[in-house]
């Protein structure tokens, strides 16, 4: 009866022993599988040579336009009174339509770089030949101003389309208003300089027999309108 005893006793021992050992392989396993929190995290990775390379390569900002007034000899010729040139013999206006002046304006005018607005007094004219038969050369026409303007001190500062990019930056009807007709065809565009004055003079021939003409003086705004006085307010 005691060695039977002894013998359950034992086998109990050697079962709660076989129990411990795996509970103590089982923690072992599972800390080795799930790090703790305070493993070290990875260093963060360096930035690749191509990524440093396109920061680098990233556009500087640049002015819409480099054009510079002060580069422009000053002219001393006698240009005479607004709108100072005329049309090309033979040429006339010939609907009401055709012709538009305002005391102040803004003009769209190409630079080479970009569509430069220029504020002042402005006209607006569409030149036709008085005799269908005896029209005159695109060349004809825009060197005839040319000899003119430039004889009087002025700078051809564009010849040549407008890009279309150069249109959109400023949107199309914008551009319209400011003077650009929208037809294809090739633009010149002068400015003279002086001591008290800045005339920007535009020349196109778009179609077969007309020619466009704008003439824009640069000035400040007149200021017409103002506060009522009293005594007006009293009258009323």
């Amino acid at each position: 009866m005691k060695r039977t005893f002894r013998l359950v006793a034992s086998a109990i021992a050697f079962g709660s022993l076989l129990t411990a050992c795996s509970s103590k392989d089982a923690a072992t396993e599972q800390s080795a599988s799930n790090p703790t929190s305070e493993t070290t995290a990875p260093a963060a990775s360096a930035p690749t040579p191509s990524s440093e390379a396109n920061q680098s390569e990233a556009p500087a900002t640049t002015t819409a336009s480099s054009f510079d007034i002060n580069e422009i000899p000053v002219s001393t010729s006698n240009l005479g009174q607004f709108p100072y040139f005329g049309p090309l013999k033979g040429y006339e206006i010939r609907y009401d339509s055709d012709s538009v002046a305002y005391e102040f304006d803004r003009s769209y005018l190409y630079d080479g770089q970009a569509l430069a607005s220029v504020e002042g007094r402005v006209l607006r004219r569409k030149y036709h030949p008085a005799d269908k038969q005896k029209q005159a050369s695109d060349l004809m026409i825009r060197r005839n101003y040319e000899n003119l303007i430039t004889g009087l001190g002025g700078v051809k500062v564009f010849s040549g389309e407008i890009p279309d990019e150069a249109i959109k930056k400023v949107g199309s009807s914008t551009a319209e208003k400011g003077g650009i007709t929208g037809y294809s065809g090739e633009y010149d565009i002068y400015v003279i300089r002086q001591k008290d004055k800045e005339i920007w003079v535009q020349v196109q021939k778009p179609s077969i027999d007309s020619y466009y003409l704008s003439v824009t003086e640069k000035a400040a705004m007149p200021q017409q309108v103002s506060v009522i006085p009293a005594t007006e307010l009293k009258k009323n």
